[in-house]
């Protein structure tokens, strides 16, 4: 498992329910918010919106998402990706100018 950063626009913002996952059943990501940049297009990144100590934080990244994703804004994103995967777990997402 690598420790990736990627930075691009937003291309995708999706949000569903628990336990619905996202990809493919080889490259399954177990999130609920999910993302895809311009500069990384065959590749998806998400984090969890679950009740637990995370939480706050992840509110936060897709807030900032949101604002992303209706701005136009540049975003920054770490995510964890297995050798041979496109569907990583981000931990980090800033925006730029």
């Amino acid at each position: 498992m690598a420790l990736i950063q990627s930075r691009g626009t937003l291309t995708f913002l999706r949000v569903h329910d628990v336990g619905t996952r996202f990809g493919p059943a080889t490259d399954q990501i177990d999130v609920e918010v999910v993302m895809k940049l311009s500069s990384q297009p065959t590749r998806a990144m998400g984090f969890t919106l679950r009740n637990d100590t995370n939480r706050p934080a992840h509110q936060g990244m897709l807030d900032l998402l949101r604002d992303a994703f209706s701005n136009n804004l540049t975003v920054v994103v770490d995510y964890n990706l297995d050798t041979g995967k496109n569907n990583g777990v981000a931990i980090r997402v800033a925006l730029t100018k």
